[in-house]
């Protein structure tokens, strides 16, 4: 929710409550909610090719045991700007802008760890 501007906000937790039928609305509802908004208003992807960041699995199962590790962000995709394709080392993912955290590391270090990546993706073949 954090992404969206603070009218947007107000928006969806409004829109979450009537959803909920005048209860407090449980994160599922309010991440449906936040995911509609963001798809509607296409929030800017601010990511970056070879940009390092931490993977937060929170409901997504392809992402499961995966939450916390670093990756690499291999790919803007064109098809919609809320989606990032990330290097791990096991692999490239396809994922939404709320599974990612950007680590916010210089451009130097995330060269560095664009080595390391390449290095486990070797030894891994």
């Amino acid at each position: 929710m954090t992404k969206l501007e603070l009218l947007q906000q107000q928006e969806v937790w409004l829109t979450a409550v009537e959803k909920a039928v005048k209860k407090v609305p449980t994160g599922k509802i309010v991440k449906y909610v936040v995911q509609k908004i963001m798809e509607r208003t296409k929030v800017p992807n601010t990511y970056q090719l070879g940009e390092v960041c931490q993977i937060l699995a929170k409901d997504n199962p392809v992402l499961k045991g995966k939450g916390g590790c670093w990756s690499i962000v291999s790919q803007i995709n064109d098809f919609s700007c809320i989606s990032c394709t990330v290097k791990l080392w096991d692999g490239e993912y396809t994922v939404s802008l709320q599974h990612i955290k950007s680590f916010d590391y210089l451009p130097a270090e995330c060269q560095q760890m664009q080595l390391v990546c390449d290095g486990a993706s070797a030894h891994r073949r």
